[in-house]
Protein backbone atom coordinates (compact mmCIF):
# COMPACT_ATOMS: atom_id res chain seq x y z
CA UNK A 1 0.00 0.00 0.00
CA UNK A 2 2.63 2.22 0.87
CA UNK A 3 4.29 2.07 -2.03
CA UNK A 4 1.39 2.72 -4.22
CA UNK A 5 0.65 5.91 -2.61
CA UNK A 6 4.34 6.56 -2.94
CA UNK A 7 4.19 5.70 -7.07
CA UNK A 8 0.65 7.70 -6.56
CA UNK A 9 2.74 10.93 -5.18
CA UNK A 10 5.22 10.61 -7.72
CA UNK A 11 2.70 10.53 -10.40
CA UNK A 12 0.80 13.82 -9.09
CA UNK A 13 3.98 15.26 -9.10
CA UNK A 14 4.82 14.68 -12.58
CA UNK A 15 1.28 15.76 -13.80
CA UNK A 16 1.39 19.02 -11.91
CA UNK A 17 5.22 19.53 -13.10
CA UNK A 18 3.69 18.91 -16.92
CA UNK A 19 1.49 21.37 -15.97
CA UNK A 20 3.27 24.16 -15.09
CA UNK A 21 5.44 23.32 -18.16
CA UNK A 22 2.31 23.78 -20.18
CA UNK A 23 1.40 26.69 -19.17
CA UNK A 24 4.80 28.41 -19.42
CA UNK A 25 5.04 26.44 -23.23
CA UNK A 26 1.92 28.53 -24.14
CA UNK A 27 2.99 31.50 -22.52
CA UNK A 28 6.60 31.15 -24.41
CA UNK A 29 4.79 30.59 -27.88
CA UNK A 30 2.46 33.92 -27.38
CA UNK A 31 5.19 35.41 -26.76
CA UNK A 32 7.45 34.80 -29.55
CA UNK A 33 4.64 35.08 -31.75
CA UNK A 34 4.35 38.63 -30.20
CA UNK A 35 7.35 39.31 -30.94
CA UNK A 36 7.70 38.43 -34.59
CA UNK A 37 4.60 40.42 -35.47
CA UNK A 38 6.24 43.54 -33.45
CA UNK A 39 9.61 43.18 -35.43
CA UNK A 40 7.74 42.73 -38.74
CA UNK A 41 5.76 46.09 -38.32
CA UNK A 42 8.43 47.65 -37.22
CA UNK A 43 10.19 46.62 -40.27
CA UNK A 44 7.09 47.86 -42.96
CA UNK A 45 6.92 51.31 -41.17
CA UNK A 46 10.55 51.50 -41.43
CA UNK A 47 11.55 50.66 -44.83
CA UNK A 48 11.45 52.64 -48.12
CA UNK A 49 8.78 52.06 -50.40
CA UNK A 50 9.91 50.98 -53.97
CA UNK A 51 7.63 51.99 -56.37
CA UNK A 52 7.84 50.03 -59.97
CA UNK A 53 8.48 52.18 -62.64
CA UNK A 54 4.79 53.87 -64.04
CA UNK A 55 5.18 54.79 -67.48
CA UNK A 56 1.83 56.78 -67.34
CA UNK A 57 3.65 58.94 -64.83
CA UNK A 58 7.51 58.94 -65.79
CA UNK A 59 9.70 59.77 -68.55
CA UNK A 60 13.34 58.69 -68.13
CA UNK A 61 15.96 60.77 -71.00
CA UNK A 62 19.38 59.35 -71.18
CA UNK A 63 22.46 62.03 -71.41
CA UNK A 64 26.16 60.73 -71.96
CA UNK A 65 28.46 58.34 -73.32
CA UNK A 66 28.45 54.61 -73.76
CA UNK A 67 27.56 53.76 -70.20
CA UNK A 68 23.72 54.27 -71.40
CA UNK A 69 24.45 54.21 -75.53
CA UNK A 70 26.50 50.54 -74.98
CA UNK A 71 24.31 49.52 -78.44
CA UNK A 72 27.90 48.54 -80.45
CA UNK A 73 28.90 46.23 -77.87
CA UNK A 74 26.09 44.20 -77.00
CA UNK A 75 23.60 42.05 -79.20
CA UNK A 76 20.99 43.64 -80.77
CA UNK A 77 18.04 44.44 -78.01
CA UNK A 78 20.45 43.94 -74.92
CA UNK A 79 21.74 47.46 -75.05
CA UNK A 80 20.77 49.98 -71.67
CA UNK A 81 19.03 52.16 -73.59
CA UNK A 82 17.09 49.17 -75.43
CA UNK A 83 16.46 47.61 -72.08
CA UNK A 84 14.63 50.82 -70.77
CA UNK A 85 12.62 51.44 -73.59
CA UNK A 86 11.29 48.06 -73.54
CA UNK A 87 10.82 48.30 -69.40
CA UNK A 88 9.54 51.74 -69.42
CA UNK A 89 7.26 51.34 -72.62
CA UNK A 90 8.73 53.85 -74.49
CA UNK A 91 9.28 56.36 -72.30
CA UNK A 92 12.84 56.37 -72.38
CA UNK A 93 14.32 59.40 -74.62
CA UNK A 94 18.08 57.60 -75.53
CA UNK A 95 20.20 60.85 -76.23
CA UNK A 96 23.40 59.59 -75.45
CA UNK A 97 26.28 59.00 -77.61
CA UNK A 98 29.09 56.51 -77.70
CA UNK A 99 32.40 57.97 -77.31
CA UNK A 100 31.15 61.62 -75.75
CA UNK A 101 32.59 63.98 -73.98
CA UNK A 102 31.65 66.53 -71.85
CA UNK A 103 31.62 68.96 -74.19
CA UNK A 104 29.55 66.60 -76.42
CA UNK A 105 26.74 66.08 -73.82
CA UNK A 106 25.71 70.24 -74.33
CA UNK A 107 25.00 69.30 -77.80
CA UNK A 108 22.39 66.62 -76.44
CA UNK A 109 20.76 68.74 -73.86
CA UNK A 110 19.10 70.66 -76.92
CA UNK A 111 17.48 67.63 -78.13
CA UNK A 112 15.61 67.17 -74.66
CA UNK A 113 11.88 68.24 -75.83
CA UNK A 114 11.14 71.29 -73.72
CA UNK A 115 8.04 69.38 -73.20
CA UNK A 116 9.50 67.52 -70.82
CA UNK A 117 10.29 69.94 -68.01
CA UNK A 118 8.20 68.92 -65.49
CA UNK A 119 8.88 66.68 -62.38
CA UNK A 120 7.53 63.52 -63.85
CA UNK A 121 11.03 63.37 -65.88
CA UNK A 122 14.51 61.81 -65.36
CA UNK A 123 17.70 62.82 -66.30
CA UNK A 124 20.08 60.40 -65.84
CA UNK A 125 23.86 61.98 -66.83
CA UNK A 126 26.58 59.94 -67.82
CA UNK A 127 29.96 62.04 -68.11
CA UNK A 128 33.52 62.13 -67.80
CA UNK A 129 34.62 58.70 -68.06
CA UNK A 130 35.60 59.02 -71.85
CA UNK A 131 37.71 63.05 -70.61
CA UNK A 132 39.98 60.59 -68.23
CA UNK A 133 40.44 58.19 -70.64
CA UNK A 134 41.73 60.63 -73.60
CA UNK A 135 43.85 62.31 -71.34
CA UNK A 136 45.11 59.31 -68.70
CA UNK A 137 45.02 56.79 -71.39
CA UNK A 138 45.09 58.37 -74.94
CA UNK A 139 47.54 61.00 -74.31
CA UNK A 140 49.84 58.73 -71.52
CA UNK A 141 48.95 61.22 -68.35
CA UNK A 142 50.57 60.75 -65.35
CA UNK A 143 48.01 58.25 -63.37
CA UNK A 144 48.98 59.89 -60.02
CA UNK A 145 48.42 63.15 -61.45
CA UNK A 146 44.95 64.56 -60.61
CA UNK A 147 45.04 68.49 -61.41
CA UNK A 148 43.68 68.00 -64.74
CA UNK A 149 40.34 66.14 -62.67
CA UNK A 150 39.84 70.27 -62.08
CA UNK A 151 39.27 71.54 -65.03
CA UNK A 152 37.78 68.76 -66.20
CA UNK A 153 34.87 68.50 -63.22
CA UNK A 154 34.43 72.44 -64.09
CA UNK A 155 32.97 71.64 -67.12
CA UNK A 156 31.35 68.96 -65.96
CA UNK A 157 29.52 71.67 -63.28
CA UNK A 158 28.70 73.71 -66.16
CA UNK A 159 26.74 70.71 -67.99
CA UNK A 160 24.75 69.85 -64.77
CA UNK A 161 23.68 73.49 -64.82
CA UNK A 162 23.06 73.77 -68.25
CA UNK A 163 20.68 70.64 -67.98
CA UNK A 164 19.05 72.51 -64.78
CA UNK A 165 18.51 75.63 -67.09
CA UNK A 166 16.67 73.76 -69.85
CA UNK A 167 14.58 71.31 -67.54
CA UNK A 168 14.57 73.01 -63.83
CA UNK A 169 11.82 71.16 -62.69
CA UNK A 170 13.43 67.39 -64.46
CA UNK A 171 14.92 65.26 -61.92
CA UNK A 172 18.83 64.69 -62.61
CA UNK A 173 20.57 61.79 -61.50
CA UNK A 174 24.07 61.95 -61.82
CA UNK A 175 26.72 58.65 -62.60
CA UNK A 176 29.59 57.87 -61.23
CA UNK A 177 32.26 55.76 -62.92
CA UNK A 178 32.58 52.18 -62.36
CA UNK A 179 36.32 50.71 -61.91
CA UNK A 180 37.34 48.29 -64.60
CA UNK A 181 39.57 45.40 -63.40
CA UNK A 182 41.27 45.25 -66.69
CA UNK A 183 45.25 45.57 -66.97
CA UNK A 184 44.91 48.51 -68.73
CA UNK A 185 42.54 50.74 -66.94
CA UNK A 186 43.00 49.42 -63.16
CA UNK A 187 46.38 51.67 -62.88
CA UNK A 188 43.62 54.64 -63.27
CA UNK A 189 41.44 53.51 -59.96
CA UNK A 190 42.86 56.51 -58.20
CA UNK A 191 42.10 58.81 -60.78
CA UNK A 192 38.79 57.62 -60.91
CA UNK A 193 38.06 57.23 -57.44
CA UNK A 194 38.88 60.99 -56.63
CA UNK A 195 36.19 62.09 -59.66
CA UNK A 196 33.58 60.01 -57.78
CA UNK A 197 34.40 61.92 -54.61
CA UNK A 198 34.03 64.80 -56.40
CA UNK A 199 30.41 63.45 -58.14
CA UNK A 200 29.63 62.57 -54.45
CA UNK A 201 30.20 65.93 -52.98
CA UNK A 202 28.86 68.09 -55.76
CA UNK A 203 25.20 65.95 -55.83
CA UNK A 204 25.64 66.16 -51.85
CA UNK A 205 25.56 69.84 -51.64
CA UNK A 206 22.97 70.48 -54.62
CA UNK A 207 20.90 67.98 -54.33
CA UNK A 208 21.16 66.10 -57.03
CA UNK A 209 21.00 61.68 -56.59
CA UNK A 210 23.62 59.66 -57.74
CA UNK A 211 23.62 56.26 -59.02
CA UNK A 212 26.53 54.49 -57.87
CA UNK A 213 27.28 52.12 -60.57
CA UNK A 214 31.01 51.67 -59.51
CA UNK A 215 29.09 49.63 -56.87
CA UNK A 216 26.61 47.66 -59.37
CA UNK A 217 28.99 46.57 -61.92
CA UNK A 218 31.65 44.68 -59.93
CA UNK A 219 32.46 41.66 -61.56
CA UNK A 220 34.42 40.66 -64.62
CA UNK A 221 31.04 39.22 -66.39
CA UNK A 222 29.86 42.99 -66.16
CA UNK A 223 32.08 44.17 -68.76
CA UNK A 224 32.90 43.57 -72.92
CA UNK A 225 36.16 44.99 -73.90
CA UNK A 226 37.61 45.17 -70.10
CA UNK A 227 35.85 48.87 -70.29
CA UNK A 228 32.26 48.65 -71.52
CA UNK A 229 29.10 47.46 -69.93
CA UNK A 230 27.92 43.91 -70.99
CA UNK A 231 24.90 42.61 -71.34
CA UNK A 232 24.84 41.22 -68.50
CA UNK A 233 26.05 44.46 -66.55
CA UNK A 234 23.60 46.55 -68.81
CA UNK A 235 20.45 44.68 -67.26
CA UNK A 236 21.95 45.31 -63.80
CA UNK A 237 22.07 48.97 -64.16
CA UNK A 238 19.05 49.28 -65.88
CA UNK A 239 17.31 47.53 -63.03
CA UNK A 240 18.51 49.42 -60.78
CA UNK A 241 17.62 52.45 -62.68
CA UNK A 242 14.00 51.59 -63.12
CA UNK A 243 13.81 52.00 -59.27
CA UNK A 244 14.86 56.09 -59.19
Amino acid sequence: MADQELLFCILMYKISIFKIYMQYFYLYIFLLLSFIIIVSYWTTINSPIVEPFNSNKQTFVLLGDSILKNDAYVADGKSVDSLLIERTNGKTISLAIDHSKIVDVFGQINNIPDSLNDNLTTIFLSAGGNDILSYYVDNNGDSKDDKPLKPMFAAYKKLVKSIKTKVPQANIVLLDIYYPENMTYKQYHSIISEWNNMIYDYANSNNYQVLKISSILTKQEDFTLGIEPSATGGAKLVSEMLTR
